[in-house]
Parts: structure tokens; sequence; C-alpha cells
């Protein structure tokens, strides 16, 4: 404004450093002399290197030129690795290496009268590895080859020399020394001790001064040029001036101060003289570093987004101040490589440019600030698509939280429980009744969904069992009902276990002649290389070589090992042989064992067959037999036991004895009863005898064969049916069990908590004990609905909860991956949106299938009924405990 307003007092020139670099600053208005007022910065032209390795010899050569000078220097880099690797490098050893590297290449140019053209030189390329990887045996060695005699930079030739290589005035020269002996010094910044590098940063500007930082590293500290001055050198300084007379020194600016200094009697300056000069020292440094082009930024790599490269060069030049900044890149940086390298790297290799010199050129930095667009508009469209993908998360995750929200506020959940068994059981059943191996499934699902229970002294049955109780009470005959339906149980769960067996032959079967034709093809391969071999085969060597391949133990007598030698297209039909009666030997014993372990003991016949098929036949028919013999045995067993068990319940004390004996529930008893055996073992953990249950046999796959021509409308009204009366015995169960505890101590209906409002308001007061039958079976059935309905409360709340976590885990991995869709073509975005649906659709079937496989032999927490009054009083003594809590609060 200054400059370019109406009333303008400054004006801009342009000029040329000395390394024709035209800059602008403004001088003041009618200044012939146009002295520099206000600075801009000097932003010079990215370099370019092919290798990070030549362009940190690059960067290090610069900070040992400005430091040199005194020139404060501020090197920014993209991560702590960066910044720890630069820091070596400015070690002793590094800069030493590194200027004999300068010296050498400058004595063979002027030895073999060449110039730096850019051109490659193939006998200075070596030089251009990593200085960690040059010895200095061999700078000397290759020195000596052109008539140099000392590569040691210190010595006074080749210090002078390296003043003119790296532009440096005469009287540089012990500055330079002392760098060469003890390294550039410097600070690094990592970002991880925020208070002590605030202070380093702010001194950044000083004198010499070196900084290594990365991105985050001082933000937020400005750097001001000399360095920052210290609070005790400044008091110390306002004590001086109010003892020179100045009343109010403390609303000084500090170059008020210095002018005052000055004309004070350096007497004054009292115990305080080393301050005062600290003092002024800073002015001159501030001079000298002003005089030098301010601080200077180098960027050691280009970052992806073009802020933070502007964010890094405005850390010099603050407040007109000078400064300057450049960047030096390779080829080998990341943004470089994925987007820029290669036009760049064909660009350097058309020019054939020498490693060790840079390319400069306003094209290059052109590409690499579109690769910058091209990065941040990639970026831009990421942020773009996580909003969208949360919001697919977001409309999920608001319907998960109202359902939830739901469940803890609705009062009677009887009708979304439900909701969800119907669906379940549809589903299951329709796809129960189209399996192949029949609805075998469909019933075991069922038995673990509602197992058998007890209710007033009842036993309520499975559906299966439930089916097979209906085929009983077709037969008057008990005990030869049951025998029929224990016998078909055998037979048909014996028929379904036949089956598997056979399908696991065939499996078995199949893999098998895999594995043969698998090492057959390899033999082929070997043999045929063996025989294009003109090396002498060598038995034992080959047999190891073959045991590897085939992946069978091998072992040669000397006839086969005599075959080997003499007939190797003869020994392999007879290997081809070898190998498939061992992987049927291998084989058979895995079926056997498989199908042992199936029928729980040995099949009791040994499979001595060497072809497959025969081996097949023999384990078929030795399973075969031995289920016939477990199918009488079992059937003898079960008549013995059928015996002695009574099939007719002891008689009820109100004499209904004959009802009783056809009562299902005794009946389920004794079926229960006939398909579980017991044994005694051995338990090696306390060495005593242990007397195990097992089951003899299942009732699954016969009640299964009972829903055989069944539609699947009328099963699922079946199982609907029943599983509503399951849940209504459950409840009557659990109403008994509370009414029994609530019972012992109950006066008034009001005792029993909330069930007792089914009597309505006006008899909460009422005596407990002047309930009729009628009315004590509906309190009882009032209790029992409570209960289960905060089981299901309890089981919908846990299932959302659980699994909800669980499919946050599965999306974000989602979100993670969704990205490589893009490489087949298609927009992940799209398929994100798919596969979360799929997910959350998965996540809903889970939620179902976890309450409804716990609906009916869930154990609930202690769900306590507290009386109507008590509560209603604990609520009020509660609130009066917080009222005086609240009050003593007040009175300490």
């Amino acid at each position: 404004y200054q400059a370019y307003g109406p009333d303008a007092t400054l004006v801009e020139v342009r000029k040329k450093d000395e390394e024709n670099y035209q800059y602008t600053y403004y001088a003041r208005k009618g200044d012939s002399e146009q002295k520099p007022v206000l600075f801009r910065r000097k932003d010079y032209p990215d370099v370019i290197f092919r290798t990070v390795d030549t362009k940190l010899r690059a960067i290090v050569t610069e900070i040992l030129r400005c430091h040199t000078l005194g020139r404060p220097l501020l090197v920014g880099t993209t991560s702590v690795e960066s910044s720890d690797r630069l820091s070596a490098h400015l070690k002793a050893d590094s800069i030493r290496r590194l200027t004999q590297i300068l010296l050498v290449r400058h004595g063979w140019m002027k030895a073999n009268d060449r110039e730096e053209d850019g051109r490659l030189i193939p006998e200075l390329q070596p030089f251009n590895e990593p200085i960690e990887t040059i010895t200095p045996d061999a700078l000397r060695k290759f020195a000596s080859s052109f008539g140099m005699t000392t590569i040691n930079p210190e010595d006074p030739a080749n210090l002078s020399r390296l003043l003119e290589l790296l532009n440096l005035p005469e009287e540089s020269a012990d500055r330079l020394k002392s760098v060469l002996q003890a390294g550039v010094p410097h600070a690094v910044l990592n970002a991880r001790r925020h208070t002590e590098e605030s202070q380093i940063i702010a001194g950044a500007g000083a004198f010499g001064a070196v900084t290594i930082a990365t991105n985050m590293a001082g933000r937020g500290v400005d750097i001001k040029l000399g360095g920052e001055i210290a609070e005790e050198v400044i008091s110390a300084v306002n004590r001086v001036l109010r003892r020179a007379g100045y009343q109010d020194p403390f609303d000084m600016q500090l170059e008020e101060r210095r002018q005052a200094l000055l004309k004070a009697d350096p007497e004054q300056y009292g115990l305080y003289n080393g301050e005062v000069k600290l003092f002024l020292q800073y002015f001159e440094d501030m001079e000298r570093v002003r005089e030098l082009g301010g601080l200077h930024v180098i960027g050691s790599e280009r970052h992806e987004a073009r802020r933070i490269d502007n964010q890094l060069r405005g850390r010099s030049a603050r407040q007109g101040d000078p400064g300057s900044s450049r960047f030096y890149l390779s080829l080998q940086d990341d943004l470089m490589r994925l987007f820029g390298g290669e036009q760049v790297s064909g660009l350097m290799e058309r020019l054939k440019v020498d490693d060790s010199l840079p390319l400069e050129a306003r094209l290059v930095s052109g590409i690499i600030e579109s690769s910058q667009a091209r990065v941040e508009g990639a970026n831009f469209d990421v942020r773009k698509h996580l909003l969208e993908y949360d919001d697919v998360l977001n409309k999920q995750r608001e319907q998960i939280y109202s359902q939830r929200d739901r469940i803890f506020t609705k009062l009677d959940l009887t009708e979304d429980v439900a909701e969800i068994l119907d669906a379940e059981v549809e589903q299951r059943v329709e796809l129960g009744l189209t399996d192949e191996e029949g609805p075998w499934k469909l019933i075991a699902w069922l038995e673990g969904v509602q197992p058998p229970f007890e209710t007033q002294g009842r036993l309520f049955p499975t559906f299966g069992l439930a089916l097979i109780l209906d085929e009983l009470k077709k037969s008057d005959d008990s005990r030869r009902a049951i025998l029929d339906v224990v016998s078909r149980s055998i037979e048909v769960e014996q028929s379904h276990t036949q089956r598997a067996i056979e399908a696991l032959v065939d499996k078995t079967e199949e893999g098998l002649k895999s594995q043969i034709d698998e090492r057959v093809d390899t033999l082929d391969v070997f043999f045929e290389g063996l025989r294009d071999s003109n090396e002498p085969i060598r038995a034992q060597k080959v047999a190891e070589e073959l045991s590897g391949l085939i992946r069978l133990p091998l072992r040669l007598n000397g006839e086969q090992s005599r075959l080997l030698a003499d007939d190797p297209m003869e020994f392999k039909e007879w290997l081809v042989t070898y190998i498939e009666a061992q992987l049927i030997a291998l084989n058979a014993a895995r079926v056997v064992g498989a199908v042992e372990r199936r029928l729980g003991e040995a099949l009791g016949e040994k499979i001595t067959a060497t072809d497959w098929d025969d081996v097949a036949d023999q384990i078929l028919e030795a399973a075969h037999n031995l289920m016939q013999r477990q199918h009488e045995r079992l059937t003898a067993q079960v008549e013995r036991d059928i015996d002695s068990l009574s099939l007719t319940p002891a008689p009820s004390p109100d004499g209904k004895g004959e009802e009783e004996a056809r009562d299902d529930s005794h009946k389920l008893r004794v079926l229960m009863s006939l398909s579980q055996g017991a044994r005694t073992n051995f338990d090696p953990k306390t060495h005593r005898q242990v007397r195990q249950v097992f089951n003899r046999f299942s009732y699954v796959y016969y009640a299964a064969q009972l829903l055989e021509n069944r539609t699947a409308e009328d099963v699922t009204d079946a199982v609907m049916e029943h599983l509503e009366q399951a849940e209504s015995a459950l409840q009557t169960a659990w109403g008994q069990g509370e009414y029994a505890r609530l019972s012992q101590n109950a006066v008034k209906l009001a005792d029993f908590g909330p069930a007792a409002q089914v009597f309505g308001e006006q008899r909460r007061h009422e005596a407990a004990a002047a309930l009729g039958e009628s009315e004590r079976e509906t309190l009882i059935q009032a209790i029992g609905s409570y209960i289960l309905n905060e089981v299901k409360r309890q089981l919908l709340l846990g299932a959302i909860s659980e699994l909800w976590v669980e499919y946050l885990t599965k999306v974000e991995s989602l979100r993670i991956s969704i990205g490589l869709e893009a490489y087949a073509q298609r927009d992940p975005l799209v398929q994100y949106k798919g596969k979360a649906s799929e997910l959350f659709q998965q996540l809903l079937a889970d939620i179902r299938s976890a309450v409804i496989g716990r609906v009916f032999s869930y154990q609930p927490r202690r769900v306590e009924i507290m009386p109507t009054e008590v509560a209603e009083a604990s609520g009020e003594t509660q609130t009066q405990q917080v009222e005086s809590g609240r009050k003593k609060r007040r009175r300490h």
C-alpha cells in the first residue's frame, strides 16, 4: 500500500543478485541511492537431482556455504527420518568427505582442461554414490592419477580452493576451517518437545544458526533476524536506562533503547555491562544477517499440498525483512516418482545431465506444481468421499440407535420378538425343506433354539420330540410304540451316517486322483531333465530328491538302485505304482479314522485291498456291518432299559392316575432317558473313575423324516404354534418361581411390584392372601410376562451392542480396502454402498439369530421386582439425601 497508494512513500526497485536472479525491494521515494527499506522474498527456482543422495549432497553444500558466511538457515523436511538423515550428513566426517570430493572433482576438471557443461563424465560417476560408501583411499588413489598430491581440505592451497568453489570471501577461511574440524552446529526439531523447540525456533534467525525442522516443529513462533533477546538482558537494560534518567524505559522500543544506550555514559552500565554488550551485539548481528540476505529457507522435498510449501517459504522475509527460499528435489522423491518423475527423467536423460549437477528450470517447477495440484484434487476427492462414506454409516447408525432407544422405552416387546421369530423361522423352514439331505438341519436348529424345560412338574418338549409324541399317540401300546420309535430313529440316523460316509469316500477319491496326477506330472518333468543330463546317476542322491518331490518316504534297495541307474524310465513306472500304493494306504487310513470317530468305535475289520475301489468297498461294508451290530446292541439295551422303566407315572394327589399314565410329559422323559447312556471312564487329571453320560442315538433324523411331504406354510405354522406354547409355558414357569419367592413376605398386592397393576390401581392395598385361585393364576401370568419381557429386553440390547461393535470394525476395514476397486474400473463409492448394505443386512440377520437362539434358554440376570410403595419411598429418601448432601456442600 505504501508503494502503490495515491500518497505512496515507497517505490518498487528491481535488481539482479550475484546468481542473476531478479528480485524486488522497496526504497523511499526520492532516495537517490535507493537503499532498501522493505524486501520481497526471493523464491529461487527448484533444483532437481536424479537421486536422493546427490540432492542431500547439494543441500549440505548449501548449508556449508551459508553457515560459513554466517547467514541463518531453516531446513524443512517431511519426516523425522529425513531430519535425522540430514543431521548425520552435517557431522565433521561427512563434511570433510564432501569437501574432498569437491576438491578431487575440481582438480580432475582442471587437469583435463574440462569445464562443467552439465554432461555426464564417466570417470567421475563413481563419486556420485552415497558419501558414506566413498572411502578416502579411493579418493587419494584417483587424485594421484592426475597429479594431485593431497586431498586434505585444511591444506592452505585446498582451503583457498574451497573458498573459491563455495563462492566465499577470504575472511571466511577461519570459520570454514572450524566447520571442517567440528562439523556444522545445528538444532533438529521433530515436534517432540514443544517448549524447548519453541525457544530454539525463536533463535533460528541468529547469526550462523542452522535449524532442521519438520512441518509441525516450531509452529506459532516468529523467527526474528538476529535471534531472540533473553528477558534477563532486556530487564538489565531497563535498569541501566532508569539509572541514566529515563523515567519509563519499559514502554520504549528496542531501537529506542539501543539509541539511549549509545548516548549514555558507559560508566553507568555498572554490574550490567555484560548484558548491555549482549544487547548491542544483538543489533550488530541483526544488521549483519540483514546484509547477508536474511533467513534462507531450504526445502528438502516438495509436499503433496502447496499450502505446506508456502508455509515453509513464509518463515523467511517476515514484515519486510530480507529472505529467500529454495527447494531441492530428486526424481526419487515420492511426489516426483508418482506424478512428474517420468517426464523429468526423460528430460534429464535427453539432456544427458550429470547426476551431481542440478536441472534448474521453470518447466520442471511447473510440472511439480501441476503434480501437487493433482494430489490436492485427489485428496479433496478422498475427503469428499469420506463424508459420503460417513453418510452411509450415519444412516445405518440412526436405524440401529432408533431401534435401541425403542427397546429401552417400549414397555411390551412381545410383538417385536414375535416378528423376529416369525421371519427367522420362515426363512429356516424354506431352506430346511429344500435341503438335499432333508430337513434334519431345521430340526437340529429348533433343538438348539428351544431345548426341553420343566414347568409345573411337566417337561415341555422340543419341536422334534413333539412330533414324535404325536406319533406315539396313534398307538395304544405305549411300550411297542416307543420301541418302534427308537428302532426307527436308529435306522434313520444310521442311514444318514451311511450317506455321509459314502460322500466322504467319494470326496477322498477325487482328492486321491488329484494327488496322484500332480506327482506324476512332477515325475515327468524330473525324468525328462534326468534323461537330458549327461552326468552319471547317483541313486542315493536322486532318491533323496525324488522323496522331496513326491512328499513321500522313499528308500531304495540294491535292485531298485540298479534299476534307476540302468533304466530310469522303467524305474519311473515302478515309482508311479509305489506312489499310488502309498497314497491309497494313506488316504484309506484317514478315512477309516474319520469313520471310526463318527461311529464311536473301531471298525473291527482290517482293510487289505490295494486298489482304491476295493478299499472303498471294504470300508463301506465294514461300516455297514458295524452299524448293524450297533443297531442290534442298542435295540437290546433299549428293551432292557424300557423294562426297568415304569411307563405309568405316579398317581397324582387328585386321584387322576389313569389320565396321567398317558401324559406326554412322562413319555417324553422315557424317550430322553432311552436316548442316553452312561459309562465309567478314568480321569487322568484326578486319577479317579468318573461316570459320563453320552447320547446313544438321536431323534433328530426321525423327526425330520416326519416332516417329509409337508408344505413350508404348514411346517411354519406348526413351528410357530409350538414356540408360542413354549413361550407361554416358560412364562408360567418364571411366574411361579418369582411368585413363590415374593409371596413369602408379601402382605399387599403392591408388594408384587408392576405385575400387580393387572388388578388396577384401586386394588393395590388389598391383602395378597385374599386372592382366589383364578386371580392367583392371573398374577402368576402377569409376573411371568414381566420377567419374560425383561429377558427379551436384555437379549435385544446385548445382541445389538455386541454385534454393532463388530460391524463397525468390518465397515472400517471395508472403507480402507475399497479404494482397490478403482483398479478394476469400478467406482469405489458405489461398491462401498453395496457392500456396506450387504454387511448391514447380515448384521440384522445376526441380531435376529442371536436373540432367537437364546430367548428360550437364556438365564436372565436377577430381575428385582420391588414393591411399588417401597420403590416410591426409596426414591423419596434418595432425593432427601441428595438435598442434604447439597446443603452440606454449601456449608463447607
